[in-house]
């Protein structure tokens, strides 16, 4: 069958977005953005009066984040047959309360929706065995092919960090890994490519950069944002992604299509996207010295070179986002049908 019209119920706060989903053909419903708490109690009002109106018209609604789902509630979940709610990783706020996170369980598990989660973990904790999981939304594999061969860059290795740099995406972990390396006399250096937050307490500040590049010298390179993320995972060698949870991590799609191993800590969305000896290698959640091991036992061309092939494989096999969003169209084809 073939699939009806796009619309977007959401906040307009990203002129760049909207001009790309215009560019696609997708109807975009004028919902302006508000920062004041009145300006916000407005922005849900119309988000809710939208999601009716579409309703009305036998829509299949997709729900893609948590918070939606709290503010839609009322709109979108009663009597609602053909609702797709997409938890694309939990946050810190269900990760971290309990008793919030049982709520949401709650409220999930009395709706007739079709809940599907990125990982296991976060399917076990709030959803039931029905529910998908989809492995992530997988990357698309022709933008990161797979780098020719592994050559060393002026006879060191070089370690990728891609993200926030943040606490919880484990950046101070990346940081004290290159210190015990450098410490070793091992021969690398580490590339962080994402930006500061300044409204996040637990981000690295332009003051701790600069003490670090005091610190480590050319070891270290501050990238900051950058929407060419390919070529760093062409010119390096391993990612370190050390963060305390994750939905499904695309920088781990995207690093394993280009032939680079990934290590990090065994935790959720983690767990789902290493194939350990295979992709990747998972530490202790919290175990640095294990995390340093682990990388230093993948610095060697022989070694990254077996990484490259399978790394690259297993990518093809399981984070083709062509593939996962044909098994999502049908999810939706399926709604449309009952």
């Amino acid at each position: 069958m073939k699939l009806g019209k796009v619309t977007v119920v959401a906040p307009i706060d990203d002129v760049h977005a909207k001009d790309e989903l215009l560019s696609l053909g997708v109807n975009i419903a004028p919902i302006p953005h508000f920062e004041v708490l009145i300006g916000r109690l407005i922005c849900y009002f119309l988000m809710n009066v939208f999601v009716l109106k579409e309703r009305f018209f036998g829509a299949v609604i997709v729900c893609h984040f948590i918070v939606t789902l709290l503010m839609c509630f009322c709109s979108l979940v009663p009597f609602n047959n053909k609702l797709l709610v997409s938890i694309e990783g939990l946050g810190s706020l269900f990760s971290h309360h309990s008793k919030i996170r049982r709520a949401l369980a709650f409220l999930l598990r009395q709706s007739s929706a079709q809940v599907i989660f990125c990982n296991h973990d976060e399917r076990n904790a709030i959803g039931k065995e029905s529910d998908v999981v989809t492995g992530g939304i997988g990357v698309d594999l022709e933008l990161f092919p797979a780098k020719e061969s592994v050559e060393l860059k002026k006879d060191k290795y070089h370690l990728l960090y891609v993200g926030r740099l943040i606490k919880d995406k484990g950046v101070f972990d990346a940081i004290e890994v290159l210190r015990r390396l450098k410490q070793d006399n091992v021969p690398v250096v580490l590339d962080l490519v994402g930006d500061i937050y300044p409204n996040n307490p637990t981000s690295l500040s332009d003051s701790d950069i600069k003490q670090l590049e005091t610190e480590f010298g050319n070891a270290i390179n501050f990238v900051g944002f950058t929407h060419s993320v390919q070529r760093w995972y062409t010119d390096d060698h391993i990612l370190l992604l050390p963060s305390k949870r994750e939905g499904f991590p695309v920088c781990v799609m995207e690093a394993s299509a280009s032939g680079i191993p990934v290590v990090g800590y065994s935790v959720p969305g983690m767990s789902d996207a290493i194939s350990p000896k295979v992709n990747g290698l998972l530490a202790e959640y919290g175990d640095v010295d294990e995390l340093t091991e682990l990388t230093k036992s993948l610095l060697s061309l022989d070694t990254l070179e077996q990484y490259r092939v399978s790394s690259s494989l297993y990518a093809h096999r399981h984070f083709s986002r062509q593939c996962k969003s044909e098994n999502m169209i049908e999810l939706i084809k399926k709604l449309c049908n009952e």
